[in-house]
């Protein structure tokens, strides 16, 4: 599974990316600035592939919560 959100305001010159991907019992999530070419990058292991879901349900309805929309 991947998903890809986008956070931006004009007004506070914040334009940011967030990107999650699941494999087995890993989570990737990449973010930054849109349009830079080295992202940051943070990989996390879990025990099971249920336990990754349930990590990556709960910081992608965290960056809904802060505004971001899924592209």
């Amino acid at each position: 599974m991947k998903k890809y959100f986008e956070f931006k305001d004009a007004d506070k010159n914040s334009f940011k990316f967030w990107k999650i991907e699941i494999k087995n019992r890993q989570v990737i999530i990449h973010y930054g600035r849109i349009g830079i070419e080295n992202p940051a990058t943070i990989i996390k292991d879990f025990k099971n592939a249920e336990d990754a879901k349930k990590y990556s349900e709960t910081v992608i309805r965290e960056k809904i919560n802060k505004g971001y929309k899924e592209k």
